[in-house]
């Protein structure tokens, strides 16, 4: 991401709410946003360069930045029609150990599942998860 991408971002940061699952009966609006989550997707050509085809952006609250970066939930995020899911872990059948399970097609928006890629936020050396913590960079 440039520089200027990411302080355009950071500049609309105070009009955004939260876009991700809050439960039943709940509006975007009551949540404001404090940051953005940026996953890159993309694949590497050699051990030296990776293409990043696109990169997801989602406006995060602070309830759910923290939720990311603990232990107790794991988040299933379908990237083809943005929707989510929570799972607390202790109630959980399976046994979750990543922050967020990505799904590339689900129930809502696909009959056929497209797979399921995962990442662990403390475990993404070089890949900042939040914006607001990503290093500055100078611009093309």
């Amino acid at each position: 991401m440039h520089e200027t991408e990411r302080l355009g971002l950071l500049a609309e940061l105070p009009n955004e709410c939260c876009e991700l699952n809050h439960g039943p009966g709940t509006r975007r609006e009551d949540f404001p946003a404090v940051d953005y989550l940026v996953m890159p997707f993309g694949y590497h050509e050699n051990e030296i360069t990776e293409v990043s085809v696109r990169e997801m952006v989602i406006p995060v609250c602070r309830e759910c930045a923290a939720a990311l970066s603990g232990e107790e939930w794991t988040l299933l995020y379908c990237f083809e029609c943005c929707s989510c899911q929570w799972v607390a872990r202790a109630y959980a059948k399976n046994r979750y150990r990543h922050h967020i399970l990505w799904l590339r097609g689900c129930p809502h928006c696909a009959r056929q599942f497209g797979g399921l890629y995962f990442n662990d936020l403390s475990a993404l050396a070089g890949i900042p998860a939040f914006l607001s913590r990503q290093p500055g960079v100078m611009a093309a």
